[in-house]
């Protein structure tokens, strides 16, 4: 009989995106990123008004803890849901703390910021035109549901899935594993990032699939297929 498990997890998600900084006019004193293309390796139809991605550097001077409990008094004077996480991201050889923005529509993020200063949380200035690869390192809180062991679908996001794997893996190890399985799978519009979920305080390593053709057969066939490339590393 299959398991069924729903959970709560704290973790990470690691990925290798495209960014570029945000072309608003009443935001130009401060250095804001945008992803340029989020899940790079997802086909999806009218990807242009697809849902955005920003990051927002922070000045290095708070806890985690005290940037959250800022952050979620800020959002909520903004009318829908905001979907912010603390991270990293780098770029060439320079790391910064960022607020990862989602569900955020270009009109609101001025009044967002806005009500990120006036909580206290302090937002780079404007350094340099970016328009290249970032290392993206998000922290995050998972509800998720084990469907069979080691394959969890994601409760907040229907096009989200996470696999397990049998250790950490470099980037490169993946994007190499990736093209297999590509090859290998009925449905290859999927994109992936790496991640780590803390299951009953363990970390569990796993792979991130977005597929807008995501159904719980489709996660257990790339699982599968992941599986018989595990061995080759």
């Amino acid at each position: 009989m299959a398991m069924s498990n729903v959970l709560s997890a704290y973790g990470t998600i690691e990925k290798r995106e495209y960014v570029r900084d945000i072309k608003i006019k009443s935001l130009k004193k401060y250095f804001i990123l945008e992803s340029v293309d989020p899940f790079p390796e997802a086909h999806i139809r009218h990807k242009s008004s697809f849902v955005k991605f920003y990051f927002v550097p922070m000045m290095p001077e708070r806890m985690d803890q005290d940037i959250n409990i800022s952050a979620q008094s800020a959002e909520g004077q903004i009318l829908g849901e905001v979907a912010s996480a603390l991270g990293e991201i780098k770029i060439r050889d320079k790391s910064y703390d960022v607020l990862r923005l989602r569900n955020v529509s270009e009109n609101a993020l001025p009044r967002l910021i806005k009500a990120y200063e006036y909580e206290g949380i302090n937002i780079y200035p404007f350094e340099e035109h970016v328009h290249e690869y970032a290392w993206i390192h998000v922290k995050k809180f998972f509800h998720l549901e084990e469907i069979e062991e080691g394959i969890f679908t994601d409760l907040d996001d229907p096009y989200i899935g996470y696999l397990k794997v049998p250790g950490k893996l470099e980037w490169e190890e993946l994007e190499t594993l990736t093209q297999s399985v590509k090859k290998d799978v009925h449905y290859p519009n999927f994109d992936k990032a790496l991640g780590t979920i803390y299951k009953g305080g363990e970390p569990v390593e796993v792979v991130r699939i977005f597929s807008p053709d995501m159904t719980e057969d489709v996660l257990k066939e790339i699982s599968e297929s992941f599986g018989k490339y595990f061995s080759s590393l």
